[in-house]
């Protein structure tokens, strides 16, 4: 079976992990989803789970714990191709986790795929501090307000309907660790303490101008946007306008994209992709 999950880039959010239940925990925020995403190929296996990465063997623990809460008593085979860079802020974690385990839920004849799919995720990337909301909006694609933390019946979200199609991307430098920036204190109380008042700016006015805005804002407010994100997105000059990707060494445009594209080319490396109006699925 292979399954497809797209990316998922967070502009600004206010982490919420204090809940007993794993379900509740994650964070309020806003982002969409790309193109760029992940498919995983999984069939049932015996005697073992074995993760491979574009056929390279993983220890992969994210998706394996995921699979683990997914399926306790089944084992895989589970091939998964990131079509973006780890550790850059697009969601990619999540996606390859949430497609193998969404392949692997209808091997198995899982009722509600989906819904175990997006379960077993977010446990596992809350568990591991390597997300806490990106599954939650690549369960429905698209701009996303996820309104309350954690995933249905708990988690509340909403899809923004905003008329950006295409997006450009610039990987400024060596990928962030999020578990590291998850696990510092005070980083993580700048993230609540913006996060919150950003979250109440973008709910008086929540635009697609607003929501690129604040972004900016709340990159630079948190100190996570550094001197070179500050002046490759201060040279747009109203070709466009964009922000850093949470949490990545890389920043986002939307505009007139040949511009934008032509404006990052000499300071990274520049990708281009479409927002993903669909969420997780499976494909052919």
């Amino acid at each position: 079976m292979k399954a497809f999950c797209p990316g998922h880039v967070t502009g600004f959010f206010a982490i919420a992990d204090g809940a007993r239940i794993l379900e509740k925990r994650g964070s309020r925020g806003a982002g969409f989803c790309i193109e760029m995403g992940a498919v995983a190929d999984v069939s049932v296996a015996s005697g073992k789970t074995s993760i491979y990465f574009a056929d390279k063997e993983e220890n992969a623990p994210v998706t394996r714990r995921a699979l683990e809460l997914l399926a306790p008593d089944s084992h895989f085979n589970v091939n998964i191709t990131h079509q973006a860079p780890m550790g850059q802020g697009f969601g990619m974690s999540a996606a390859g986790t949430f497609a193998a385990c969404l392949a692997a839920a209808v091997e198995i004849g899982i009722a509600d795929p989906k819904y175990a799919a997006l379960k077993a995720t977010h446990v596992a990337e809350v568990e591991n501090k390597t997300g806490l909301g990106d599954a939650v909006a690549q369960s429905v694609g698209g701009f996303v307000h996820r309104l309350e933390p954690g995933i249905p019946p708990h988690g509340e979200l909403m899809r923004l309907n905003f008329g950006a199609k295409e997006v450009v991307f610039c990987i400024l430098g060596q990928p962030i660790s999020t578990s590291a920036i998850l696990n510092d204190r005070d980083m993580c109380s700048r993230i609540r303490d913006s996060g919150e008042i950003c979250l109440r700016d973008f709910e008086v006015v929540p635009g697609f101008d607003e929501f690129v805005d604040i972004s900016w804002v709340f990159a630079r407010d948190t100190g996570l946007a550094t001197e070179k994100m500050v002046k490759v997105l201060g040279g747009l000059n109203g070709i466009g306008k964009g922000s850093m990707v949470m949490l990545g060494n890389s920043i986002f445009a939307f505009g007139d994209c040949n511009a934008i594209e032509k404006k990052f080319t000499g300071y990274g490396t520049v990708l281009r992709t479409k927002i993903s109006e669909n969420g997780a699925h499976m494909i052919q």
